[in-house]
């Protein structure tokens, strides 16, 4: 693997890193500031929230940055967040430094795709988007959990104190690695930037990754509850389950790439559809508990190899704003994620119970499918008219 490419997921590494890890401290964060644990749980929906309505803001007044300089530069801005982070005397000044990480979130992690993408072959790029999600998977695998560690027997500063020691060194890497380009639009103005939204394939793709990571999160929000008060798993399981859904996030990534590079439309037709399945089935097993561990672990390479497919979706279809693209189409998980925590939690509120929950999950999924194949029925619909517009074009005149 390049260098180059390496120096990417390290840097992903840490922006993911720094999104997930106070869900594992919530305890330690608790008890040091005098707030409840639902009150600390808001630092994360205080991220995505960020994240979604502040990416594509960032990604607009910057377009005319170079891209190493921005990513540098980004990169830099997160390292700021989480030293205020760590040094965070109240929850206040704590909510500061996580709204300064997440605003760089979306445009990096799209600037990061897209220069991925730049890297390789056309026919690569589902490959190489895949290679940069990785970083996500790591921060998934590796980073919450030494996170978690570090921040129970050193304190949730150092935690912080660490992400921001491997966002410097990321800032170097990628400065001394990641070749120069024009920036993320090739010096388009904000206008050229939001006319991409008129053309309903990025509005689509948009939408149905909104609607899939909704039904993601409906189920991921609330699988641990799912795990042992359905499926009956004592708290000592969880941790092991939940590596093993890290594994197959991995898994899941590494075979969305490569079906990606090989039929793009319907690769995330069938892996959207094989995860409405694989969240309908695991509604009907969940009761049974080996069952019900295998299923974390396909939930999760269904989740995760369908990722790569969504954004290089975007990549394919927003050539002229890629990155305001992209940053958009981060915008949407944000968004799916909220949705789907609320919409998880109304299902159990109903009185239907967690058991529930992937059911309601399968059916948010299984809209985002139809949105797909609606997609891929106007792109060979549009194939056939051209087709035949140049067929009539090369008939003779006056043929008979």
């Amino acid at each position: 693997m390049p260098i180059r490419l390496v120096s990417l997921i390290l840097a992903i590494f840490c922006v993911g890193t720094a999104e997930l890890v106070p869900s594992g401290m919530l305890h330690e964060l608790s008890d040091d500031l005098a707030v409840s644990i639902s009150t600390a749980g808001l630092l994360v929906a205080v991220y995505a929230l960020t994240m979604a309505f502040g990416g594509p803001v960032v990604t607009l007044v910057t377009t005319r940055i170079e891209r190493r300089t921005l990513m540098t530069g980004l990169l830099v801005v997160s390292v700021i967040g989480n030293i205020v982070s760590a040094s965070a005397s109240s929850y206040g000044v704590l909510v500061v430094g996580r709204i300064i990480t997440a605003m760089i979130h979306g445009t990096f992690v799209a600037l990061c795709v897209v220069a991925a993408g730049s890297m390789v072959p056309k026919e690569k790029a589902g490959s190489a988007v895949a290679a940069t999600q990785l970083g996500i998977n790591l921060a998934t695998v590796l980073g919450v959990p030494l996170g978690t560690f570090v921040g129970q027997h050193f304190g949730w500063r150092t935690t912080f104190s660490t992400i921001a020691v491997l966002g410097v060194a990321a800032a170097a890497l990628v400065f001394v690695t990641v070749p120069k380009a024009k920036g993320a639009t090739d010096n388009s103005g904000v206008s050229r930037e939001l006319k991409v939204f008129k053309k309903w394939d990025v509005l689509g793709t948009v939408l149905a990754t909104a609607l899939c990571s909704g039904g993601m999160f409906t189920l991921i929000t609330y699988m641990v509850p799912l795990l042992t008060d359905v499926s009956g798993f004592a708290d000592s399981w969880v941790p092991g389950l939940l590596i093993a859904y890290g594994v197959g996030s991995i898994v899941g990534n590494m075979i969305g790439g490569r079906l990606a590079d090989r039929a793009l439309m319907a690769s995330i037709i069938g892996l959207s559809a094989l995860l409405t399945l694989t969240c309908a089935l695991y509604w009907l097993v969940s009761p049974v508990m080996a069952l019900s561990g295998l299923f974390v672990f396909l939930f999760s390479v269904a989740t995760f190899a369908l990722i790569p497919g969504l954004q290089t979706r975007v990549l394919s279809t927003a050539a002229e704003a890629p990155t305001l693209s992209l940053t958009a189409n981060m915008s949407a998980f944000g968004v799916g994620a909220a949705v789907g925590s609320w919409y998880g939690g109304e299902v159990i509120d109903l009185g239907l119970g967690v058991r529930a929950v992937p059911l309601a999950a399968a059916l948010l999924v299984a809209l985002g499918t139809l949105v797909v194949v609606q997609l891929a029925y106007s792109e060979r619909r549009r194939g056939t008219t051209a087709q035949l517009a140049d067929e009539a074009a090369a008939e003779p005149v006056g043929s008979v």
